[in-house]
């Protein structure tokens, strides 16, 4: 069964490999803040890269931003009990 056939399996497997990673490392979320503040620090680097040439972007350094992003954001709604009551 494919729950999300738009995304490619690669790239779903990279983004459940960075959850693990992340979860592992640091746990899960304890507070909306956190996982506000881990997103907007991963926004941030992607903000670093917009602001550089085109030409001295790097593609990979990029993807793997994105990769993050939508790692936390699924680690945050996973998360979503901890942030509001029931």
């Amino acid at each position: 069964m494919t729950l999300l056939p738009w995304i490619p399996t690669k790239l779903a497997e990279e983004i459940d490999e960075e959850i693990g990673r992340a979860t592992a490392t640091h746990g899960g979320f304890a507070s909306l803040h956190e996982a506000w503040a881990v997103l907007k620090e991963e926004l941030d680097e992607v903000w670093d890269i917009t602001r550089q040439k085109r030409s001295e972007r790097k593609r990979e350094a990029l993807r793997e931003e994105f990769i993050q992003i939508a790692a936390m954001a699924i680690k945050s709604i996973e998360s979503l009990d901890r942030f509001v009551d029931k």
